[in-house]
């Protein structure tokens, strides 16, 4: 091979590896930059990527925009407060997961099948497989960055029942918890007669008609029989505005509030919710046994037991870390 063939080989080469040089050199500095650290953990990297997955996230879950994330409260905005408290929320993760991962705690192939599936499921419906990439797109994921955030939070899921398993309730608890909370254990039966709103307009007319109705039961008329031919709630109106029994907690609270003030057989004033006006009448008033509630109350006093023993580990543990975090590279994310 002559001398000028062999420069013309060259330069050949030499362009086309600068041609591939120039198409691959922004995916390699873009990989660069998302595999930077914005902290490390016991040795351990929490990447860019990593941490912008779940920070767009977040900022999806709740709609939040620029004009929101700049605002200030105290010295920080927005955006810094939730920097933090993402990167705060993945360095304790990342712990958990060393913490797991020392315990021999993993996904089974059979829990890890049941991911892809409910993966392959989102994807087969046109609708939600189309919001389902859509989403992917907006938190800059693909489908197995995805995948490793859902398997990450069951293993932490694991973790969290295998150190806590052995928090258990004696009956003596449950019984003293029963004793503390009796009133959280009083049921109400009642019904009602809803005049619904569902326009600021018709407010006035509503209310009005509301009183009217409250007049003709204080005149002695029957509140069922009112109730069947005037409440706009159609799932109780031909049952007489029966609602049956409930507890605190499971009606709305002006609702509520007025419910259990009440006698039984008793009658209350006009009560506005979100819902529109409600006349409420109070049939039946009972307190839950020990025996009925048993249960309920060893799962109630089971998980706060669970979740503050687990919050002491992660405290012992997130003290014993070795912890780096690097501001500059998170105030590089955006959304």
């Amino acid at each position: 091979m002559d001398k000028k063939t062999k420069i013309l080989l060259f330069s050949i080469a030499a362009v086309v590896i600068l041609i591939i040089l120039i198409a691959v050199t922004p995916e390699i500095v873009r990989y660069v930059d998302e595999n930077r650290a914005v902290a490390i953990v016991n040795g351990e990297k929490i990447t860019k990527k990593e941490f912008t997955i779940n920070y767009r996230s977040q900022i999806n879950y709740y709609g939040l925009d620029k004009a929101f994330l700049s605002q200030k409260v105290g010295d920080k905005t927005y955006e810094q407060q939730i920097k933090e408290n993402i990167l705060d929320s993945l360095i304790i993760r990342q712990i958990e997961l060393q913490q797991a991962r020392k315990r021999n705690i993993n996904l089974t192939q059979a829990e890890k099948k049941a991911i892809d599936q409910q993966i392959d499921q989102y994807k087969s419906d046109s609708q939600s497989g189309a919001e389902f990439k859509q989403y992917l797109q907006t938190i800059g994921a693909t489908e197995n960055e995805y995948k490793d955030q859902v398997i990450k939070s069951q293993i932490v899921s694991k973790l969290y029942a295998e150190v806590t398993k052995n928090q258990k309730v004696s009956d003596a608890e449950i019984e003293h918890y029963y004793n503390s909370h009796r009133s959280d254990f009083i049921e109400v039966k009642a019904s009602h007669i809803l005049l619904k709103v569902s326009d600021s307009k018709e407010e006035a007319a509503k209310k009005k008609k509301a009183e009217e109705v409250l007049r003709m039961i204080k005149d002695g008329q029957n509140f069922e029989k009112l109730a069947q031919k005037y409440s706009e709630d159609e799932n109780t109106k031909q049952k007489g505005g029966d609602l049956g029994y409930f507890r605190k907690g499971q009606m709305v609270k002006e609702f509520e509030d007025a419910a259990f003030s009440l006698s039984i057989g008793e009658i209350s004033s006009i009560v506005k919710t979100s819902y529109g006006f409600h006349i409420i009448k109070v049939t039946d008033r009972k307190q839950l046994t020990l025996n009925e509630v048993k249960d309920e109350i060893k799962s109630t006093i089971e998980s706060q037991k669970k979740d503050e023993y687990y919050q002491s580990l992660l405290e012992k543990w997130k003290k014993e870390a070795k912890i780096k975090k690097f501001e500059d590279v998170l105030k590089s994310v955006s959304i």
